[in-house]
């Protein structure tokens, strides 16, 4: 009695861009799940944790909020500065860990390290889009209008706070990595980053010279832009997003040019 084989199938390889599109399928996959698969609110607490803050910072101001910002409602000034901050802050924090927290997927020749950092910096960019776009409508029902009619310069200030973001993961992946107690130290800075880059209260309350010395603080510069762009009798006259421009591609540069630099160590670490 003769066995008869199954026919024989030739396998199909695929290409470049389909194996890079199954990895990071994967990658984003596992980031939601490792970020949110603990929370049984899941997605909305992302949204949740933001309105949270914001409510305190409300309370905490109280009656003086509406003399604390010039020219925009106080809810809204918050919304436009601690969303797209809390993306870069997110974005870089969470960087550090990105070797040791994917080993796991990194043994696979197709995925490589700065792979993570897409997807990772993808994730947080979609989150926190989100986020934004819901607390603006929430707003909206509460009679707090922000202004439509730039709509375009607040999408290109997220698309380029996004590439800051993702040039200084960068640069946290390699400290995360290398750096041992260094990257505690990381914690404080954005800690400062947060106070320094009028996130909470407006830079026109800053007394010179201190007012100057925070214009070299580039999140500054897009943060503000923002504000503007939202609530358009928001004082703007110092905003240089052309600064803040230059400081995107030098950090992009900066981080790309360390990662290639550790880049087969980072691999031979899998």
């Amino acid at each position: 009695m003769s066995i008869q084989l199954p026919p024989y199938r030739p396998v199909q390889h695929r290409s470049g861009l389909k194996v890079m599109g199954a990895a990071f399928h994967a990658l984003l996959m596992r980031e939601l799940q490792t970020r949110f698969g603990g929370y049984r609110l899941g997605y909305l607490w992302a949204p949740l944790e933001v309105l949270f803050q914001i409510l305190i910072f409300l309370v905490i101001f109280g009656a003086i909020r509406e003399r604390l910002v010039p020219g925009m409602n106080f809810s809204l000034f918050l919304v436009a500065g601690m969303v797209p901050f809390r993306m870069f802050q997110k974005m870089a924090t969470r960087a550090l860990g990105a070797v040791e927290g994917n080993r796991g997927l990194l043994i696979y020749r197709a995925i490589r390290h700065i792979d993570v950092i897409i997807a990772r910096s993808f994730l947080e960019l979609i989150i926190y889009f989100f986020t934004f776009i819901l607390l603006l409508a929430g707003l909206s029902f509460f009679g707090i209008f922000p202004s439509l009619g730039n709509l375009h310069i607040v999408i290109f200030c997220w698309i380029t706070l996004f590439l800051f973001g993702f040039g200084t993961a960068l640069i946290m992946m390699v400290v995360g990595h290398y750096g041992g107690e260094i990257s505690k130290v990381i914690t404080i800075f954005f800690t400062i980053l947060y106070f320094t880059s009028g996130v909470i209260f407006p830079l026109l309350i800053v007394p010179e010279p201190y007012f100057s010395y925070l214009l070299y603080n580039p999140l500054v510069h897009n943060l503000e832009l923002i504000k503007h762009s939202l609530a358009p009798n928001y004082p703007s006259y110092y905003i240089d997003i052309g600064y803040f421009l230059e400081w995107t591609i030098g950090i992009n540069f900066l981080g790309l040019l360390m990662y290639k630099a550790v880049e087969k160590d980072l691999i031979r670490s899998k």
